[in-house]
C-alpha cells in the first residue's frame, strides 16, 4: 500500500508576505499625519464626509452666493499681444468653471485636488482662427479628483494613496503637469488647511436634528383637534367627528373635559421657540460663510450705511478667494506654457485697481494744485499697463508760458508776420530790463525818412544796430505806432 504524500495537504507558505503586508498597512497607520481639526477629531467623521452638509438648503445657497461672485469675476492673460495669448484664454475659458470653482473647494474643505490630462502631441487639439489652423496640447479633461485619494504633506509634496494607485503604496505626484493642489491657511502642523465647513458641523447637526423633532412635532400636535361633547353615545360623536375630519379627534361625555397643555407659548406647536431657534442657526451658518451680511443681523431694518458694510464684507471674501486659487490657476497655465514651449503668462483675475473715486477725486485736486504725477503713479495706483499713458514731453516750470491776452502795439505786430506766442517769446528774451525806446525827435526823424514800413525797419536797424532782439521789436512797435497816430505813413503814401 503506498503512502500519502504528506506535501499534498500542506498549505501556501504565504504567511511571510501577509505579515510584510499587515507590517506595512500598520506602519502607514502609524506614522500618518493625524488631522488637526479639533472639530472633526471630537465629531469623529472625516473631511471627505463634510460633503453631505453641502445638502442643506441654507449652506448650499450661502456657498452658492460665493461661488457666483467668484465664478463671474473677470479676468484677463498678460500679455495679450503675443499669437498665444488668445489660445490660452480661449483653452481656459472652456475648462474655466471647472478650474475655479475646483480650487475654491478648498476653502470648504481644507484642501482640493485638480488632476489634468493631456492631449498627445501626435493628436493635438487645434484651434481656428479664420484661416490659421495652429495646433496645440492642451487639455482633454481637467477637474476635481477625492480629496480622500490624496494626502497633503508639511513639507509641501502630494501623496496619492496606495489604495488608488495601481503601484499599492503611496506614491508622490507630479505638482507641475498632472496635479494641482489648492490649500486653504495650511501650516506645519496641520497641512490639511483649516476646513470652513467643519466650523459649521455642530450648527449642521443641531439644525438637521432640530428640524426633524419640530416636523414630528408639529405632525403631532400642529394639527387642530376636534372636541365634541354628547349627551348620548361618544361612540357615535367619535364616528362623526372622524367623518369630518380624518384625524385627531376626541369624544367626550357631558361631564368629561380634555385639556390640551402646550409647550412653549400654550398653543401646542411651539412654533416661537423653534422660530428662534432656526433664526439663530441661520445667522450664524451665513456669518461663517459670508460674515457680517446685511441679511443676517439687520432684522428687518435697514439703512445705506448697513448695505455699504454689506457690499465691503462681500468685496473683502472675494478678494480672499481668488488670493487662495491664484497660485493654482498660475500653476495650471504655466503647465500649458511649458508643454507647448512658449513664453510664460500671467494670469489677472479680476480688477487688480479700480478706479477709486475718493483717490480720483484726490489726485484731480493735487493737479489743480499744481502737482506733477508721473505715469509710474497712474500705473502703481491704478492697475494701468506701459504704453497705456502717452508720455507729454513737457518743458521746465521756468520756461512755460502762454500768450499774453493783449500787448502793446500788438495791432501793428503783424508787419512782422509774429503770431502771439511768438510776440511773448520776445517779451521775454534777456535784456527786457535794460529796455529803452527812441526818444521823440528820434522817431519823427524816423518816420520822415521812411515810406513804408519795410523802409522802416531797415533804418530802424541803421538806427541801433546793437539792439537786442526784444529792444529792436519794442522800438518797431512804437515807431509804427506814432506813424499811424500822426498819419505821416499815409501822406507818403498819398504823395
Amino acid at each position: 500500500m503506498a503512502k500519502k504524500d504528506k506535501r499534498q495537504n500542506e498549505k501556501p507558505a504565504s504567511a511571510g508576505l501577509s505579515s510584510h503586508q499587515a507590517e506595512h498597512v500598520l506602519i502607514n497607520y502609524l506614522t500618518k499625519m493625524p488631522d488637526g481639526d479639533e472639530v472633526l477629531r471630537k465629531a469623529g467623521v472625516t473631511r471627505a464626509r463634510l460633503k453631505v452638509m453641502m445638502y442643506d438648503d441654507e449652506i448650499y445657497q450661502a456657498i452658492e452666493k460665493r461661488q457666483d461672485k467668484l465664478e463671474s469675476a473677470p479676468w484677463r492673460i498678460e500679455p495679450a499681444d503675443r499669437s498665444e495669448s488668445k489660445i490660452l484664454e480661449e483653452h481656459l475659458r472652456d475648462w474655466w468653471s471647472e478650474i475655479l470653482l475646483g480650487a475654491q473647494n478648498a476653502r470648504w474643505y481644507g484642501y482640493s485636488v485638480l488632476e489634468a490630462v493631456y492631449s498627445k502631441p501626435e493628436d493635438p487639439i487645434l484651434h481656428i482662427e479664420g484661416d490659421t489652423i495652429t495646433p496645440f496640447v492642451g487639455f482633454k479633461w481637467i477637474g476635481e479628483k477625492p480629496m480622500q485619494w490624496y494626502e497633503p504633506k508639511n513639507d509641501g509634496r502630494l501623496m496619492l494613496l496606495a489604495n488608488y494607485n495601481g503601484g499599492r503604496t503611496d506614491t508622490e505626484t507630479d505638482q507641475r503637469f498632472k496635479h494641482f493642489l489648492t490649500r486653504c491657511k495650511s501650516t506645519f502642523e496641520n497641512p490639511y488647511g483649516e476646513a470652513l465647513l467643519s466650523r459649521l458641523y455642530w450648527v449642521w447637526f443641531f439644525k438637521s436634528a432640530g428640524f426633524k423633532f419640530w416636523a414630528k412635532f408639529v405632525e403631532k400636535f400642529g394639527m387642530p383637534m376636534l372636541v365634541g361633547k354628547t349627551v348620548g353615545k361618544t361612540t357615535d360623536m367619535r364616528d362623526a367627528l372622524l367623518q369630518a375630519h380624518a384625524s385627531s379627534v376626541i369624544a367626550l361625555s357631558g361631564t368629561d373635559e380634555v385639556k390640551i397643555e402646550g409647550a412653549g407659548n400654550g398653543n401646542g406647536n411651539s412654533s416661537s421657540t423653534f422660530e428662534t431657534f432656526d433664526k439663530n442657526l441661520e445667522r450664524r451658518i451665513q456669518k461663517v460663510i459670508l460674515g457680517q451680511t446685511l441679511t443676517s443681523g439687520t432684522d428687518g431694518s435697514g439703512s445705506r450705511a448697513l448695505g455699504e458694510v454689506h457690499l465691503e464684507v462681500q468685496n473683502s471674501k472675494y478678494k480672499a478667494d481668488i488670493r487662495m486659487i491664484m497660485p493654482t490657476i498660475q500653476a495650471i497655465l504655466n503647465a500649458l506654457c511649458d508643454l507647448n514651449g512658449w513664453q510664460r503668462h500671467r494670469i489677472i483675475i479680476g480688477e487688480e485697481k479700480s478706479l477709486e473715486p475718493e483717490k480720483a477725486d484726490r489726485d484731480v485736486k493735487l493737479k489743480n494744485a499744481g502737482a506733477n504725477l508721473t505715469p509710474q503713479y497712474f500705473q502703481r495706483e491704478y492697475g494701468l499697463q506701459d504704453g497705456d499713458i502717452a508720455e507729454v514731453q513737457q518743458l521746465p516750470v521756468s520756461t512755460q508760458f502762454t500768450a499774453l491776452p493783449k500787448t502793446v502795439f500788438n495791432f501793428k505786430a503783424s508787419a512782422n508776420k509774429l503770431s502771439a506766442a511768438q510776440q511773448e517769446v520776445e517779451e521775454l528774451t534777456d535784456g527786457q530790463d535794460d529796455l529803452q525806446l527812441l526818444n521823440q525827435d528820434q522817431v519823427k526823424q524816423l518816420i520822415t525818412e521812411s515810406d513804408s514800413p519795410e523802409a522802416l525797419i531797415f533804418n530802424l536797424s541803421q538806427l541801433i544796430p546793437s539792439a537786442t532782439q526784444s529792444q529792436f521789436t519794442a522800438n518797431l512797435d512804437q515807431a509804427l505806432y506814432a506813424a499811424d497816430v500822426l498819419g505821416y505813413a499815409m501822406a507818403k503814401d498819398g504823395q
